[in-house]
């Protein structure tokens, strides 16, 4: 199989959005560990920090073109994550033809898997508030 074929392929597309999700939830981690340093007592590492690793790591973040390249893969990431779930759920509704007979319940899917739409639609809302307050504010108005 070629390349080509294997990113247009179904199981192609849902290895993409595995691959993006589990990229998206790394980030994820990082982001707020990162971020949870500034609550952290870190002074068992060195007694004088009083929060400079937090402003260090924050200076690194601000000020590097890593971290600008690192924002444009990211929001690749998500652009790739949110298409590649529309397209791979149009597809399978237009493969199907018609709805199913008998609603499964919790028997047939679980509850996170009948929510992802709505959870993602959330996350997205979410994720709009915290980079126009945020990062938005930072980098294009300030």
């Amino acid at each position: 199989m070629k390349w080509s074929h294997f990113f247009t392929s179904v199981v192609g597309r849902k290895i993409v959005m595995a691959v993006t999700g589990i990229f998206l939830v790394t980030f994820l981690l990082v982001h707020v560990g990162l971020n949870a340093c500034i609550f952290a007592d870190l002074s068992f590492l060195d007694p004088t920090d009083d929060g400079e690793m937090f402003n260090r790591a924050a200076h690194f973040m601000g000020s590097t073109i890593v971290m600008r390249i690192l924002e444009i893969v990211l929001f690749l990431g998500f652009i790739a994550h949110i298409v590649q779930g529309y397209v791979v759920e149009a597809k399978n509704r237009s493969r199907r033809g018609q709805g199913y007979q008998v609603e499964l319940g919790s028997r047939g899917s679980t509850w996170m898997s009948r929510s992802m739409a709505i959870l993602g639609t959330l996350i997205f809302m979410f994720l709009i508030l915290h980079v126009s307050k945020f990062w938005w504010s930072s980098r294009v108005t300030h």
